[in-house]
């Protein structure tokens, strides 16, 4: 004996059959060869600590404004709300894959009237009785109600991948997002350091600068007097005035420096610039500064870098883009059902009521697009090796910069030990030319020239310990920390 199945039947059983086909699947393969290590960190002596880097300086205040920044900073919240964004659009792909199930329902009421249809004797007749005396008027009113209810649901199943190639798109955009969200984060941190370190500057500056100018204007008093005496020319005195105004130009522009540097911060750590103020600190942040971290690989860097991360995302998400193009060749499966009932009541005759259902597998194959579907595919290939080639220019890239920074940290804080030295010697000079002066071994003019010399090295140094302090944060930016 045989057993007949019902149409929907075969149609369901097709379809668990063919749920068991693979996804789509796109290889990928980088061609840049990581090394094990770099040619420039091995020297490193500091520590290994470098999600929050700006905690090696030490400094309370720099701390909190960078931690204040991190959570205030208006850009990171826009950078927010577009993470937010990404994830509910990947949600939206992911439900895209179950079914979709509705309920629809209406009610009515029916109030009206009618012309009688029965002729004058008809209803005069009807009107005797009073079971029919409404039958002899020339209008009937009519009252009725109405409800209806339904119930639908439709599924496309993923039998070749193509709703979860287009989900696992969406949910690599998402992560590329959040990558972005870090990479902000990095960038917010250096930015308030990097200006926090140029207002620390200009306060030195400023004091240095006031000190060069007190020893000019002694200098100027000096010459303009031998001057006077006949022992000097006026080529002498022009001299140090030229010099003495250049100074006070230079003076001119460290204030706006500063104040420049501080709204800076203030925008960065999302408060208003004309009521906010530096706070001072105890710390020299830039005398001293943290030496290059120790520990730091290849592999690691790469695994850290927001951008890097990103780019690889950026990858995996075309990858899906091609398995969803490809998988537009294969056929699609469709699955709807359609259960609805109802009533219908006219005044007082018997209601009319009834209900039934509807189930529908479909299959949709495509047979002639006019190479449509082959272009969206090399479209999507081509998109997909692009990406690759970012991502590969992206590592060599971060590979540079790593080994760069490093070596661009060593040479400064070689520098600046060299500079400090100098400086030491040169205030030691200016020390013993004053004492000499005072015994009358030496000039005036001698002894305030070494005492410029002096502050002359200082400004050097202040100069060396900014740029490695901003060497640091490249550093510390190359290697991906700050999130």
């Amino acid at each position: 004996m045989k057993t007949k199945l019902p149409v929907w039947s075969v149609g369901l059983l097709a379809v668990v059959m063919l749920s068991a086909c693979p996804n789509t699947f796109v290889p990928l393969k980088s061609q840049i060869e990581i090394p094990q290590k770099f040619d420039h960190a091995a020297a490193a002596k500091g520590s290994t600590e470098i999600k929050q880097w700006w905690r090696n300086w030490h400094d309370p205040v720099l701390t909190a404004l960078i931690e204040q920044g991190l959570t205030q900073n208006h850009d990171m919240r826009i950078a927010l709300s577009r993470l937010n964004e990404a994830r509910a659009i990947n949600k939206m792909a992911e439900a895209d894959m179950g079914p979709m199930v509705g309920l629809s329902g209406s009610a009515g009421l029916i109030r009206g009237n009618a012309d009688n249809p029965l002729n004058r004797d008809t209803r005069a007749l009807l009107g005797r009785f009073p079971q029919t005396s409404n039958m002899a008027d020339d209008t009937q009113s009519i009252q009725g109600s109405s409800l209806t209810g339904g119930f639908t649901a439709s599924w496309e199943p993923d039998i070749f991948g193509v709703k979860r190639s287009d989900a696992d798109a969406a949910g690599y955009a998402s992560i590329g997002v959040q990558e972005q969200v870090y990479g902000a984060q990095i960038l917010l941190a250096a930015d308030i350091a990097d200006n926090y370190f140029q207002a620390r500057a200009a306060q030195k500056s400023m004091q240095i600068s006031q000190q060069r100018i007190t020893v000019m204007q002694r200098m100027l008093q000096y010459v303009t007097g031998r001057f006077q005496s006949g022992q000097l020319t006026r080529y002498e005195v022009g001299d140090v005035e030229s010099k003495l105004t250049a100074l006070q130009a230079r003076q001119a522009t460290i204030q706006t420096e500063y104040d420049t540097a501080v709204r800076k911060i203030a925008v960065l750590i999302g408060q208003t610039p004309q009521q906010f103020n530096l706070p001072e600190s105890s710390i020299d942040v830039l005398a001293i500064q943290p030496a290059a971290p120790s520990g730091q690989t290849p592999q690691g860097m790469l695994g850290r870098r927001p951008d890097i991360r990103t780019q690889e995302a950026q990858v995996n998400a075309y990858a899906a883009k091609l398995a969803s193009a490809k998988a537009d060749l294969l056929p699609r499966f469709t699955i709807n059902f359609l259960g609805q009932g109802g009533k219908i009541s006219v005044d007082s005759d018997s209601a009319l009521k009834g209900w039934g259902n509807l189930l529908g597998v479909g299959i949709q194959v495509p047979i002639f697009t006019n190479g449509r579907l082959k272009a969206n595919i090399a479209a999507s290939d081509a998109r997909l090796q692009a990406a690759l080639l970012q991502y590969d220019q992206a590592v060599l890239r971060a590979l540079g910069e790593v080994d760069s920074a490093y070596q661009a940290k060593y040479a400064l804080s070689r520098q600046s030990l060299l500079l400090a030295k100098a400086q030491q010697q040169a205030a030691r000079q200016a020390a013993d030319a004053q004492k000499l002066f005072k015994y009358g071994h030496k000039t005036l003019d001698e002894a305030l020239k070494a005492r410029l010399m002096q502050y002359e090295m200082a400004e050097n140094l202040l100069h060396t310990q900014v740029t490695g302090a901003q060497a640091s944060i490249n550093l510390y930016k190359a290697l991906g920390g700050g999130w």
